[in-house]
């Protein structure tokens, strides 16, 4: 049995909707908002996060960035999936990847790309549900810029 959910795109216009999501790691605020889906009159395209609505509550999101290169192609980087516990195992987080992919798409991105912890399975298995090809061999470095002030 499939439930039916929704999933909306949240615009400037959302940010109490956003606020009172209880989908992040942790609460969101109004500041770090605002600077995701732009201000009213100023939208930021680049930044996209789509939420997914069931019996009326926020259970899951996704966030993702549009990227682009003077050399590469336009591309899309998904920054984060999430799924409450309870709304797990619904085809949320697929469906979720499915319509963000398509926003991609639509802004002229030919790829889509994230990046998990190698131990997340529950990550590793969803984005392989959905097509995605694993990439070996790749090292990511992190720099942490507060330190560096």
């Amino acid at each position: 049995m499939r439930i039916a959910f929704q999933i909306w795109r949240a615009g400037p216009g959302d940010a109490a909707r956003v606020l009172a999501a209880d989908v992040f790691d942790a609460p969101a605020t109004a500041e770090a908002t605002a600077r995701f889906l732009g201000t009213a009159g100023l939208a930021d395209p680049r930044n996209i996060l789509l939420v997914a609505d069931l019996d009326g509550r926020a259970v899951g999101f996704v966030s993702g960035t549009v990227m682009d290169h003077p050399d590469k192609p336009r591309g899309l980087f998904v920054q984060e999936l999430g799924v409450n516990e309870a709304a797990q195992r619904r085809g949320i987080a697929r469906a979720l990847l499915a319509a963000l992919r398509a926003e991609g798409r639509a802004l002229g991105c030919s790829a889509t790309w994230v990046l998990t912890e190698a131990d997340n399975a529950a990550a590793r298995a969803t984005y392989a549900a959905t097509g995605a090809t694993e990439t070996t061999g790749v090292v990511l470095y992190e720099w942490t810029e507060a330190a560096a002030r």
